[in-house]
């Protein structure tokens, strides 16, 4: 049994996204495919609540990216939950351009309310796809993104 909101997001993330809105998938059939695929109905849920959250962000023009010059400073809970590779890959996306600091603050938000007691890489980076998938406007960044977590491109921090 799989047993995160992470991995049911990735699999939604995976298997649902190339289908047109004209072909969408209802929520009840997709919810039962969850759970067939062995998900369980309590993490199908929080995964819904989740999305449902994300889709109610504000979805703000695009700031001029490569101009920011801000320091964020994590919270106490925020430095627990993030690893270091989680944080310096939010720094990298940051100052590559990829994301601004509203994408940022999304991206923490929805990361922080997956639940998961460590926050990864990996979890930043399909919260970070996922974000910028979710905003109109973003589909360059988003294309960045996708190179990221599907791409051959390595980030290393060492």
């Amino acid at each position: 049994m799989k047993e995160t909101i992470f991995e049911v997001l990735v699999y939604l993330f995976e298997h649902y996204i190339d289908v047109n809105e004209g072909d969408a998938v209802a929520t009840d059939t997709l919810k039962a495919e969850l759970l067939e695929a062995g998900f369980t109905a309590s993490y199908v849920d929080r995964a819904f609540d989740w999305m449902e959250h994300l889709t109610n962000q504000p979805s703000s023009p695009a700031n001029s990216y490569m101009e920011q010059k801000s320091i964020r400073i994590y919270s106490p809970e925020e430095r627990q939950r993030f690893d270091v590779d989680g944080q310096g890959f939010l720094l990298f996306l940051e100052q590559t351009g990829i994301i601004d600091a509203d994408r940022r603050e999304i991206i923490i938000d929805r990361a922080m309310a997956l639940g998961d007691s460590v926050l990864t890489e990996d979890h930043v980076k399909w919260v970070a796809l996922m974000v910028l998938f979710s905003q109109s406007g973003m589909e360059g960044h988003y294309s960045q993104m996708e190179e990221l977590v599907y791409g051959d491109i390595p980030f290393d921090l060492h």
